[in-house]
């Protein structure tokens, strides 16, 4: 299943959260293949901290694809995958070996 986490909706997927809350419950509840995120979420959290909760509980898929527009924030999530092990050769579609 795919999910993406994001405001916009713009990248095909199954599931769509808006909000890091839903996100997690999705993450927990639902088997995920690939998770597109971007930084911008509805609420106080962003996409920093769902991943960041995802490393934690071990939830993380193999395949992740960053889908924010902004760079800098961008990189910010690039450099959260980089920490938790991923890996990407355009900073846009991380895989984890």
């Amino acid at each position: 299943m795919r999910l993406a986490v994001t405001r916009s909706g713009f990248y095909h997927a199954d599931i769509y959260c808006v909000d890091s809350r839903s996100a997690k419950q999705t993450l927990k509840e639902q088997p995920v293949s690939i998770l597109a995120i971007e930084f911008y979420l509805t609420g106080r959290e962003n996409g920093c901290d769902v991943l960041e909760w995802a490393v934690k509980q071990h939830l993380l898929p193999c395949f992740i694809v960053v889908i924010e527009r902004d760079r800098s924030k961008r990189a910010v999530l690039s450099e959260k995958l980089f920490s938790a092990g991923y890996q990407s050769a355009d900073n846009t579609t991380f895989v984890k070996i």
